[in-house]
């Protein structure tokens, strides 16, 4: 399965990869109400992890990626536990002028065998847009100055 949502932000590529690379930027990108948990947040680096959870009450979704091809150019995650087989988030920020950097991500994911876990892996599949929808207004507030970059 592939996904591919792009957006402009009016800031310099530097800004764009700066928010990125900030320990914080994966909790302001992810909307409140899937209760993000933090267990291990590393600095974006080759081969740093982040281990989370989401979800509502006791029903949690564990996650952990691992981060490869770091660059100012962007970065990938893939997913080493989760509810796909296989994921891979890649990342890049294309500068198209001096102060507008084009945001792009495009992941590649294989369904699980388990019927239980193919039905949480497609209904957050389908969710995608919605959720890459509210990482692009969340970026352009953060990085275009309409809000402060916390919540």
């Amino acid at each position: 399965m592939k996904f591919h949502h792009s957006f402009d932000v009016q800031a310099p590529q530097e800004a764009v990869i700066r928010f990125h690379q900030d320990p914080m930027a994966l909790e302001r990108l992810t909307p409140p109400l899937l209760g993000l948990r933090w267990e291990l947040r590393e600095p974006l680096a080759p081969g740093s992890r982040v281990r989370f959870s989401f979800g509502l009450g006791p029903l949690r979704i564990r996650w952990t990626a691992r981060h490869e091809e770091v660059s100012p150019e962007g970065f990938v995650d893939e997913q080493e536990e989760g509810p796909f087989a296989r994921w891979r988030h890649r990342h890049r920020f294309e500068a198209i002028g001096p102060d507008r950097t084009r945001i792009v991500d495009a992941i590649e994911a294989d369904l699980p065998a388990s019927p239980l876990r193919r039905v949480v892996a497609w209904a957050i599949w389908l969710g995608l847009p919605l959720l890459f929808a509210y990482r692009a207004w969340q970026t352009r507030r953060a990085l275009e100055g309409n809000a402060p970059c916390g919540r």
